[in-house]
């Protein structure tokens, strides 16, 4: 080989080394893997480590009776709290209650609103008709509030004292009782029970003792003419006073006659005309039921009933047997606004 081409030669590898070298300053370095390890055998194959959290679900219930309260908390790895909570209150009242038939206090009488006394063998079987409205107004803030001084008994029943005089219309007439005071004295148990005043119930309800710790008797009282009807009685203890100088035993009440009955119908004219009614039950407040001041005669069918000129058996008192009644006179017509049935009769 000549001089020459070895010249050209040893240019041309020079070039060819300087051109490599400018390449391999452009071109970036190629990625080196990393060296594989082992690891009891196995062969890592990923390089890259996926982390997964499942959501983590806590619950917290907390019973009551009747309430139920569920916290239902979530938590993510995002460090996201979700907090549902579901509360339940179920609330249930149950008011039963049940009708004194205990005579330790005071005995409920066969015509008291529902006709029901468990008491004793002489269960009113009394008419258990509804009362129909009457003519009049029908008022539903009536019962007007007796100003005088009353006891309760039974279901909230309101029941005038008489302290003063006490008259009442019977056979056309009006009579007076005797005062109350004028009565006896009565040993009951050992203990003395003062006459206290007069009670505008009658026998299925004047027995037993009062919420005060008097005892009631329906007796046959004088009246200050002569004669005398039965009259509800109040007796009461007075623990400072001294003994009488002499008490009587307590008269106790004729008995009712076995399955008594208590009827009547109302008419809003005379001579039984006109609008009627048939109840067998008290009837406390006619303002409640239209008849008002509206009865103009009375058919007494079975009983004995007492009539009001004021509401809750308060004012002027008349008192009817067993029988017809067709013209009530200026006394009394129109007149009415309470009655009840004070002695239950023996069925025909």
């Amino acid at each position: 080989m000549s001089t020459k081409r070895m010249i050209l030669y040893a240019l041309a590898g020079v070039a060819g080394l300087a051109l490599a070298a400018g390449d391999a300053a452009a071109a970036p370095p190629k990625k080196v893997a990393a060296p594989v390890r082992h690891f009891g055998g196995n062969t890592a194959t990923h390089a890259t480590t996926h982390i997964t959290t499942r959501a983590t679900t806590t619950r917290n219930t907390v019973r009551f009776r009747g309430n139920r309260t569920t916290n239902k908390v979530i938590t993510t790895n995002k460090g996201t709290t979700t907090n549902k909570v579901i509360t339940t209150n179920k609330v249930i009242t149950t008011n039963k209650v049940t009708k004194p038939t205990n005579l330790g206090t005071l005995q409920q009488g066969p015509n008291h609103l529902s006709n029901q006394n468990t008491a004793g063998p002489n269960k009113n079987t009394a008419f258990q008709g509804k009362f129909k409205p009457g003519p009049g107004k029908v008022t539903l803030a009536g019962n007007k509030k007796f100003t005088g001084p009353i006891i309760k008994i039974g279901n909230n029943k309101i029941v005038p004292i008489w302290k003063g005089p006490k008259k009442i219309w019977v056979g056309g007439h009006w009579k007076v009782f005797i005062p109350f005071s004028a009565l006896s004295v009565v040993l009951v148990g050992g203990s003395y029970y003062w006459p206290d005043g007069y009670l505008t119930v009658g026998e299925p309800y004047c027995v037993g003792v009062t919420p005060d710790g008097c005892r009631l008797n329906w007796q046959m009282v004088n009246f200050a003419d002569g004669g005398g009807a039965y009259q509800c009685v109040q007796f009461c203890p007075r623990p400072n006073a001294p003994p009488p100088a002499q008490a009587a035993s307590l008269v106790p009440p004729p008995p009712m006659p076995p399955n008594g009955a208590c009827e009547i119908t109302v008419y809003a004219e005379p001579n039984l005309a006109g609008q009627d009614a048939t109840t067998g039950d008290e009837q406390p407040a006619l303002s409640q039921t239209g008849w008002q001041n509206a009865i103009a005669s009375i058919e007494v069918k079975s009983g004995v009933w007492d009539f009001f000129s004021d509401e809750n058996f308060s004012g002027e008192n008349m008192r009817l047997r067993p029988g017809t009644y067709k013209d009530l006179g200026p006394e009394w017509t129109r007149k009415i606004n309470s009655f009840n049935c004070v002695m239950t009769a023996a069925p025909q």
